[in-house]
């Protein structure tokens, strides 16, 4: 090799060299540019793995049922747990069903409307959509939607919730409003109706075309209310009009309303046995509904209306009839008086001057009236002041009485023979028996003054039911009664005087024992009731006590409720027996023993009994299904507030 050769050879290695090493070179700064690119793009991949689940979560968690459809096959590509849980579908269910299956048969137009519009619009939203859950059941939802792409894939997106029972209320407020305005209209034409008929046909055409019904009509009664005359009809044909003019007082449906002045109600005539209108039946009657038209108590007439369809007359159209039938009462009354003044017109004109006089002595009959009020009031605290003096008088012949046959009795024994020995039993006898009307005429008389010491103390009042029953077992054994405590709360603590407390309880036990038959049963139980629950039985214990309701009422209470299977109380007598001297009765048949079946005492016991307890801001009432269904006396009493001083019977 020459030497030119050989340093071209040399020369071209070097190069060889020279270009490897820069490609290497070159190498490690793409391998470090590929490094930094792959940790950008996993950085990238990390942060949409994060975007996607948070989305995902705030999806699933959302408040609102959410779903995506695809926008061309028209199937669900996902829904969150809140759409899950109103459709009944899982997730891994939904999947690919067509809104078809989500949506009732007669709303599906409206949905594929709605779908136009957002793929113009990019949104739309729709109201009162009936979806169809995968139990077959629906609800009434809104709807929002939005169109959007997810990847290649065009879709709709959007929310749903299920407004079912605010449509539903808005329907009850729309029907309390058609109602609202009927009355109105009929309030309006009853104080402007002169023409009685007229008037009454309006009335009746406005009901039957608000309620949308089939029909109706009105009975009028004449004759003193022993015949009913079909006095106005709609849509009924001229054979069932012929049968119902046959109707009389106390026969039918709309016969038993003229006879006990109460509505009936029918949800279906074609399996009612009361219907006895064969007419009825082959018109095709279903429901049916008849209310009295009643003014001061007096039965004039009845209203009635009936449909061939499905409908069912609800609580809210009986109320509305009837509510339409106490206007119509009086409009009737009034026409009925308004004939009869007519008809007396020239009497009562030709007596002008002698109702003057009338005048002039109803006049003087008023002023002896308040005369004869005032007098009434001075009798009356005169009788108190009586009761006051009479228990404070008799207090001291009466404890001598006591004590001079006591002490006969301890100082004579085996001195006296046995007529003797009677007549100082006799003495005794009544002097305690006068001796116990004497405190309970006293009591009787603190109470109404107000004078009568109450202690205000805390305390458990099982003790004291305890000993109730305990004073009382010896009479129950001997009248051969079942005596019982049931339930009883251990833990409750009342505020009050236990002392006449336990006395105002004794009595209503006295009362249960004398006045249940020898092998029947008395119970005690108690329950404590929280504010609420009390005020909720208002209507039903008003007549008892208007001032309990009428003040503030406690936190809770304690119920105590003596039971029995005596003679039991008629409904009129279950608040009078509360007053004082309530039917006193034959003399003869008075007693103060805590024994004897039946006996009846002065009449101060139970009055007592309500004034101690309505002195402890309670409430005292009994019940009674009937005679022979024995009564059930009870008492409300505020337990005290739990940071108060508690004070337990030992």
């Amino acid at each position: 090799m020459t030497t030119a050769a050989f340093v071209l050879a040399g020369f071209s290695i070097i190069l060889v060299i020279t270009w490897a090493m820069r490609n290497q070179s070159q190498l490690r700064r793409l391998q470090s540019k590929l490094l930094v690119s792959e940790e950008a793009r996993q950085e990238q991949t990390d942060l949409l793995e994060d975007y996607y689940s948070r989305d995902q979560q705030l999806i699933q968690n959302s408040g609102e049922a959410l779903f995506i459809f695809d926008q061309e096959e028209g199937s669900l590509l996902e829904i969150n747990r809140q759409a899950e849980n109103l459709l009944g579908y899982t997730q891994g269910s939904v999947v690919h069903l067509t809104f078809k299956v989500l949506f009732s048969r007669e709303h599906r137009k409206r949905i594929l409307r709605m779908i136009s519009a957002a793929v113009k619009q990019g949104e739309a939203e729709a109201n009162e959509i009936k979806f169809r859950r995968k139990d077959g059941s629906q609800f009434i939802g809104e709807i929002k939607i939005k169109t959007g792409r997810m990847q290649k894939r065009k879709v709709i997106y959007g929310s749903f919730r299920d407004v079912t029972q605010t449509t539903n209320l808005q329907l009850e407020l729309q029907r309390h409003n058609r109602h609202l305005t009927l009355l109105n209209e009929i309030s309006h034409r009853v104080a402007e109706g002169h023409d009685l008929p007229h008037t009454l046909e309006i009335i009746l055409d406005e009901v039957i075309k608000s309620l949308t019904i089939s029909g109706g009509g009105i009975f009028l009664l004449e004759q003193g209310g022993t015949e009913m005359k079909l006095a106005l009809h709609r849509n009924i044909p001229d054979n069932v009009v012929e049968e119902l003019g046959q109707m009389r007082p106390g026969i039918g449906l709309a016969g038993k309303v003229v006879s006990t002045g109460r509505p009936r109600l029918s949800t279906n005539l074609q399996n009612d046995h009361r219907r006895i209108s064969s007419a009825v039946f082959a018109d095709h009657w279903r429901a049916f509904l008849a209310v009295p038209f009643i003014a001061e108590e007096e039965t004039l007439g009845v209203l009635f209306i009936f449909d061939r369809g499905s409908r069912v007359f609800g609580r809210e159209d009986v109320r509305l009839i009837q509510a339409i039938g106490r206007q119509l009462g009086p409009l009737l009354k009034n026409a009925e008086l308004f004939n009869e003044l007519q008809w007396q017109h020239r009497l009562n004109f030709a007596s002008l001057r002698e109702l003057e006089r009338s005048r002039s002595t109803l006049r003087d009959n008023l002023e002896q009236l308040e005369q004869h009020h005032r007098t009434l009031q001075s009798l009356n605290q005169m009788k108190s002041s009586f009761l006051s003096l009479a228990s404070h008088e008799l207090r001291t012949p009466l404890t001598t009485i006591l004590s001079g046959a006591e002490f006969l009795q301890s100082q004579t024994e085996g001195m006296l023979g046995e007529n003797e020995k009677r007549a100082l039993a006799v003495i005794m006898r009544g002097s305690l028996r006068l001796n116990h009307i004497v405190d309970d005429l006293l009591e009787t008389a603190r109470l109404e003054a107000k004078t009568l010491y109450m202690a205000q103390e805390a305390f458990n009042p099982l003790p004291m039911i305890n000993e109730i029953l305990t004073e009382a077992r010896p009479n129950c054994e001997m009248r051969k009664l079942h005596l019982e405590l049931q339930e009883f709360p251990d833990d409750a603590m009342i505020r009050g005087d236990v002392h006449h407390l336990k006395r105002a309880l004794g009595r209503l036990m006295e009362n249960a024992m004398k006045f249940t038959p020898e092998g029947g049963w008395v119970q005690i139980t108690g329950r404590t009731l929280p504010q609420e629950e009390v005020s909720a039985l208002t209507e039903k214990l008003r007549a008892f006590s208007e001032s309990f309701f009428n003040g503030a009422l406690a936190e809770d209470y304690l119920q105590i409720s003596i039971s029995d299977s005596g003679i039991g109380l008629d409904q009129e007598d279950q608040v009078r027996i509360f007053d004082k001297f309530h039917e006193v009765g034959d003399i003869s048949g008075h007693s103060t023993s805590q024994a004897r079946f039946g006996g009846k005492g002065v009449g101060l016991g139970l009055a007592l009994a309500k004034g101690i307890i309505e002195t402890h801001a309670g409430l005292v009432w009994v019940e009674s299904a009937g005679l022979s269904q024995g009564c059930c006396f009870s008492a409300f009493l505020p337990l005290a507030s739990r940071n108060e001083e508690r004070y337990v019977l030992g």
